[in-house]
């Protein structure tokens, strides 16, 4: 009977430790794929009003110091700063707060309340 209990302790203590790196490597790897390159706003979905509206080009940097540089056509720059929450399922933009519903190396989409905003990497 003793010998069994050693291997359950091991696999429970091996599973524990499993499941508490997943939220560090989800947290990394979301971030990496935000700083590693530009991201270029493409449109915005209202889904309360079955809305789709366009904007001019609006290029988002995020930066590894948590700031974030938004670029217009015209050069004109604005920076703020941006925080992932602890499980990478959020992403704070200065006061907002947006739900991260994709996230590859091509295409960004952030959601807050009934809009969501889609981006494709630069």
């Amino acid at each position: 009977m003793r010998y069994i209990h050693k291997p359950c302790i091991l696999f429970l203590l091996a599973t524990i430790m499993l499941v508490s790196c997943s939220d560090e490597y989800d947290y990394r790897k979301t971030e990496k794929i935000l700083t590693k390159q530009c991201w270029e706003i493409i449109t915005m979905v209202d889904y309360s009003q079955n809305q789709t509206a366009e904007f001019r080009t609006v290029t988002y940097s995020f930066h590894n110091d948590n700031t974030l540089y938004k670029i217009y056509e015209n050069n004109d720059t604005v920076f703020t700063v941006w925080e992932l929450s602890i499980d990478a399922q959020y992403l704070t933009i200065g006061p907002n707060t947006f739900r991260i519903t994709e996230l590859t190396n091509r295409v960004l989409s952030l959601r807050y309340g009934e809009v969501e905003l889609f981006f494709a990497s630069k």
